[in-house]
């Protein structure tokens, strides 16, 4: 039995655009909500970073995920385009569903998370007035609100109907954490990633030391970096994707192993996944000493890296083998920065302005821990 993930078709469309057109050099506008004085505002984000960040979501959700999802209704906003991701559809990674066929269960659940997501006076006016104008007319006033909020409030909905896991497009995602929003599927691949990125974000404090100039560290997803660090051009990063998707069949397998184990309450299978995510996670907090600084060091391989490590010798041949390994490959991947400007340089955008604002975003969002 397969898992699958919803994929969100915006940022498909961004991603497209992205192959099609090269890098944008305009601004993207995010939903800022204060809440002190019950109104809204746009901030403005560069759309290069914003299609990056999309890009890179992709990425992850190729390789860890069985099939991905999308609104079929909707799927014309990214094949319009001469892109590379009509391969992926015909490699069945990518699969159009009809989410809409449930018009009547997708209402209930829609209404509700858009009543969750209005956080403020200035939203949900702003959300009736769209919803009068496209009553009237078909037209939006106010169409970055509209994206955002209704149409994330309804992919939300199909993630809850379906039971799926969902990655949302990155101005969606930004509305949906200041809402404290919790996905409506509990995702065994979702809390993989996130043990990497804690793993990852401890080793990476452990190494900046204390110098205020050093610590806005960057750090990419793993997956992405390493695609990116395989892909000699732009053109070859889906396609490289897919290779990397197939060295890492046995993790995909546990994975699904172990969300159909959540989805039918087995707690013993899933004591088991936790107890290995936190095994892995003790050991990679050995390196450099993060853990028992009393224990002997050794020296671990990985490919070609050799890292000196403490702890037990024993610890560090199982975690050189199977799924252990791969998850301790995405934690030592490193922080992305010479892949993301090798990747902006794919777009012949490796030193321009739009460079230095997308590297500074992505610093930003890292010490944000958003």
């Amino acid at each position: 039995m397969s898992e699958s993930l919803i994929a969100d078709n915006w940022s498909l469309q961004n991603i497209a655009e992205l192959f099609a057109t090269g890098v944008d050099d305009s601004s993207a506008a995010a939903i800022s909500v204060n809440k002190a004085t019950d109104t809204h505002a746009y901030e403005p984000l560069p759309q290069a970073a914003i299609s990056f960040e999309a890009l890179f979501d992709f990425i992850t959700d190729i390789v860890l995920r069985d099939q991905l999802l999308v609104e079929q209704r909707f799927t014309s906003t990214w094949t319009n385009f001469d892109t590379n991701l009509d391969k992926l559809a015909d490699a069945n990674v990518i699969r159009p569903f009809e989410f809409l066929v449930q018009a009547e269960k997708l209402a209930g659940p829609r209404n509700e998370f858009l009543e969750r997501l209005c956080l403020t006076g200035s939203i949900r006016a702003a959300h009736e007035r769209n919803s009068q104008e496209w009553a009237r007319a078909r037209e939006t006033p106010d169409p970055t609100l509209s994206a955002t909020l209704w149409g994330g409030a309804g992919m939300l909905a199909r993630a809850f109907i379906s039971e799926k896991g969902y990655t949302p497009h990155p101005l969606r995602r930004r509305l949906f954490q200041q809402a404290g929003m919790v996905l409506p599927h509990e995702d065994v691949a979702a809390k993989l990633v996130a043990t990497v990125e804690e793993s990852r974000a401890r080793i990476s404090k452990s190494m900046s030391g204390g110098d205020a100039l050093y610590a806005l560290r960057l750090k990419l997803p793993p997956l992405p970096v390493i695609v990116i660090r395989e892909a000699s051009s732009a053109s070859q990063l889906l396609a490289v994707a897919l290779q990397v998707r197939s060295e890492y069949q046995e993790l995909r397998d546990w994975l699904r192993e172990n969300q159909q184990a959540l989805t039918s309450s087995d707690v013993s299978s899933w004591t088991r996944f936790e107890k290995t995510l936190r095994s892995i996670s003790t050991y990679i907090e050995s390196l450099r000493g993060i853990g028992d600084s009393n224990a002997p060091t050794f020296t671990a391989g990985f490919g070609v890296l050799k890292v000196a490590f403490k702890g037990r010798p024993v610890e560090a041949v199982r975690n050189q083998f199977g799924v252990r390994a791969a998850v301790n490959r995405l934690i030592l991947t490193g922080s992305g920065l010479q892949e993301l400007k090798r990747l902006l340089g794919f777009f012949d955008h490796r030193q321009s302005a739009t460079a230095m604002k997308v590297i500074e975003h992505f610093r930003t969002k890292d010490q944000q821990g958003a």
